[in-house]
């Protein structure tokens, strides 16, 4: 699999799912650098401080889908001109599976203190934050303070830790902020506050939470982000109050029903900022707010305590002009001081320019090799996708050939390519099982002018040979159990059998005891086999005895099969030698058949005696397994034969993801683009954290969904189906997609034809029906079982 590497002008990393100022901070500087012209990366890092399972903010959400910003997924290498970072938690705890970043300039912008009165311990440890960063890029971190108050919590840490001269302080977009104001919003002084209900955000006394807020009915009080801080303390919400829920309305249009922002809170409380303060300065409401806010804001806010709100409302609601210069006096230093353009200015200074593969500040989907083909239609080559071929399709005849390959290691990359030559060089169909990541040695198609070696997948050639159809073994079986890889391996030998319907079956095998299955799926059917296996093991024997070394002779009756031997022999390589491997023995079964016939022999007496010894040491064990597991934290339960379950990675960094749902994707079409459509499902379960991805597609999107970290089962595109065998894929993609929901337990099944575009698509409209598909796997989470 080759590496992937993308290129941002500034790679920002964050924890996605923050609620309040930090994720505003970063969508607004976001939007400054795609105005400006520079491509952005978001890197999401989970922060422990937000320990329950949530989604992306839907602002963050809302800009990732526009295109002004690249969720980072399914690359291994990612090159910026600057890592600007924000909130110092996201670094304390590293997911294992990042990618490596090569990046010129690291800035963190400290919008949290490492400790205040509100916690027992520290919110973070500045060094380790600084080793964590240092090991992830390679080189230190510039901490860089968003205000005065964050700085001089730093200041302990000079000597250690290299900070920016200056504050790297919030910006904000003021004209789309602004409200237009021409007279008091009604016939009584208006006060308001937004910003999330935690305790902190709040005064923790009776008498400053009425003095700033006051239960009189001369005044209204709005409040947007919940009131249960309040609550607690009041019993209950005074009836001059309007309580809104969090983002229950947009705070430019909450704000623009307020004339005075009052932001008073808790006293242990160390606000790095104060970025609601900013935002209603920018909508010209008057801002009210303690002495520590000073500093930045200048005179635009007024300041002192609770007990002074009121003297300040009545004072300025007397007054007018007095309200409407000082209203302008805010929306005026939003404007000087904390602008976008004060944003790319600092960009600026450490980077530089746009880079020229910035496309007008879009974040522009980069084409990958084969991402558009000659005409047009998005997909990969035209062969990996959908398995069709320029030339005319040749009608496979002759017996159907079942190449099987059960090796475990990544060696001996010539032998599969011979293999296929072989067993298809007759025009005959032949069908490759091969592991995920041996797809791209299986040829494309097989000739008769060289039996002797086959030319790999990734070799686009004109030929007219047959074509060789692939199905796969997942990635994820290389995680499980060796009773569970058998287990796995025979219920899909089981369902190649009969879709396939082989009359010989070679099986390669380089010492395992994966071969031992396939005589058990092969059961009483006629189909021959063979293995190939190194020359110094001997195979393994179904029966019990030892096999011959040297191939068998072919039935007489079956020219075909000598044949297919001798270019065996021939096509493989000097270490590795072809032997027969029977079928069991009609007159022996397995061991458990043999041990089913004693036992309907048996006395009536004896299976009597039998079943009793039995279900007395079964009841024995259960006592025992029932006293132990409460001290050893077990939940006992009982099932006739256990669930055959794969492993399904979730490509997304959540508390618990073996406890997300499951939702499969059926791509049916044969022009489905796979990097898209897995971009696509990685985003909205990353940003959701409502399912885990599994796509039943065909196998030419086994390298990328290895890259984005989605569990594959493979299925045979149409086209190749039919040019093999003419006809019944439905019933074969019903088989498939029965198998598959059998061994993955999906909570929802979801359909496609067409791609599933990520985020930023330049026609949203267009790709609304087809993004359907993900709202429905997202409604996986609405299913989760108990």
């Amino acid at each position: 699999m080759t590496s992937r590497t993308t290129t941002f002008d500034v790679l920002m990393a964050t924890d996605g799912r923050f609620p309040g100022g930090t994720t505003a901070s970063v969508v607004e500087e976001i939007e400054a650098q795609y105005r400006a012209g520079y491509r952005t990366g978001l890197l999401h890092l989970p922060s422990p401080v937000l320990g329950r399972p949530r989604r992306f903010a839907p602002k963050l959400q809302r800009i990732l889908e526009e295109g002004k910003a690249e969720l980072v997924l399914g690359v291994d290498r990612v090159e910026a001109g600057l890592l600007l970072a924000r909130h110092p938690t996201v670094f304390i705890d590293l997911p294992h599976d990042l990618p490596r970043l090569e990046v010129e300039h690291v800035v963190l912008a400290v919008n949290q203190v490492a400790a205040d009165e509100r916690g027992v311990l520290p919110y973070y440890d500045v060094a380790h934050v600084h080793r964590q960063i240092e090991r992830l890029v390679g080189q230190e971190a510039t901490w860089a303070p968003i205000g005065p108050r964050v700085r001089q919590s730093l200041e302990q840490h000079a000597g250690s830790v290299p900070l920016l001269p200056w504050d790297w302080e919030n910006v904000i977009d003021v004209t789309s902020w602004e409200v237009r104001r021409d007279g008091f919003v009604a016939d009584r002084p208006v006060i308001g506050r937004h910003s999330r209900g935690h305790w902190s955000k709040w005064p923790d006394t009776k008498r400053d939470l009425l003095a700033a807020y006051p239960a009189d009915p001369r005044y209204r009080v709005r409040i947007l982000g919940g009131t249960d801080a309040p609550r607690d303390i009041l019993d209950e919400i005074p009836p001059n109050w309007v309580d809104l829920p969090f983002n229950s309305v947009p705070a430019r249009e909450f704000l623009a029903t307020i004339d005075f922002f009052v932001y008073f809170h808790h006293p242990g409380l160390i606000e790095a900022f104060g970025r609601v303060v900013l935002e209603a300065l920018s909508a010209g409401a008057v801002a009210i707010g303690p002495d520590y806010l000073k500093p930045l804001f200048g005179e635009a806010c007024l300041y002192g305590t609770p007990a002074d709100v009121r003297r300040y409302v009545d004072q300025l609601y007397g007054d007018w002009d007095a309200y409407a210069e000082r209203s302008r006096a805010g929306v005026e230093l939003a404007r000087k001081r904390f602008s976008y353009e004060t944003h790319i200015e600092r960009i600026a200074k450490l980077i530089g320019d746009p880079s020229a593969s910035a496309d007008s500040g879009s974040v522009g989907r980069r084409p990958t090799a084969g991402a558009v083909g000659a005409d047009g239609r998005a997909g990969q080559s035209r062969r990996a996708s959908d398995g069709a071929s320029e030339a005319a399709p040749i009608r496979a005849t002759g017996a159907r050939t079942l190449v099987v390959d059960l090796r475990r290691d990544t060696g001996g990359a010539d032998l599969l390519p011979s293999v296929v030559q072989s067993a298809g060089a007759a025009a005959a169909p032949c069908v490759a099982v091969v592991p995920a990541w041996r797809t791209s040695e299986v040829p494309e198609r097989v000739t008769t002018e060289d039996r002797r070696r086959g030319r790999s997948r990734s070799s686009r050639t004109a030929d007219t040979g047959a074509e060789v159809l692939v199905e796969t073994l997942p990635w994820v079986l290389a995680e499980t159990s060796a009773a569970e890889r058998h287990r796995y391996i025979r219920y899909r030998l089981d369902g190649l059998l009969a879709a396939h319907r082989p009359e010989r079956i070679i099986v390669l095998d380089s010492g395992g005891r994966d071969a031992r299955v396939v005589p058990d799926a092969l059961g009483d059917a006629a189909a021959r086999v063979l293995l190939v296996h190194r020359s110094t093991l001997s195979p393994p024997d179904p029966s019990g005895g030892r096999p011959s070394r040297v191939v068998q002779p072919a039935r007489a009756d079956d020219p075909e099969a000598e044949h297919l031997l001798q270019a065996l022999q021939a096509g493989v390589p000097d270490e590795w030698t072809v032997s027969e491997f029977g079928a069991r023995p009609r007159g022996r079964g397995p061991r458990r058949g043999r041990a089913a016939r004693l036992r309907r022999k048996a006395p009536t007496w004896a299976r009597m005696w039998a079943r009793r010894t039995m279900s007395t040491v079964r009841r024995g064990r259960v006592r025992l397994l029932e006293k132990v597991a409460p001290t050893s934290g077990l939940m006992l339960f009982e099932v006739d034969e256990a669930e055959l379950g794969l492993p399904v990675r979730a490509p997304v960094t959540h508390p618990a993801p073996d406890r997300l749902p499951i939702a499969l994707l059926v791509v049916v079409g044969a022009d489905v683009d796979a990097k898209q459509t897995l971009r696509a499902l990685t985003e909205r379960a990353q940003m959701t954290t409502a399912f885990r991805p599994v796509v039943l597609a065909p196998p030419s999107w086994v390298d990328e969904a290895a890259g984005y970290g989605v569990t594959l089962e493979t299925v045979i595109p149409a086209p190749s189906w039919r040019s093999a065998y003419g006809g019944e894929w439905n019933e074969y993609l019903r088989r498939r997609v029965a198998e598959t929901c059998r061994v993955i337990q999906p909570d929802t099944v979801v359909f496609t034809e067409h791609t599933v575009h990520p985020t930023g698509v330049a026609d949203r409209a267009e790709a609304a029906p087809v993004q359907a598909v993900l709202d429905v796997m997202e409604t996986a989470q609405t299913r989760r079982r108990a």
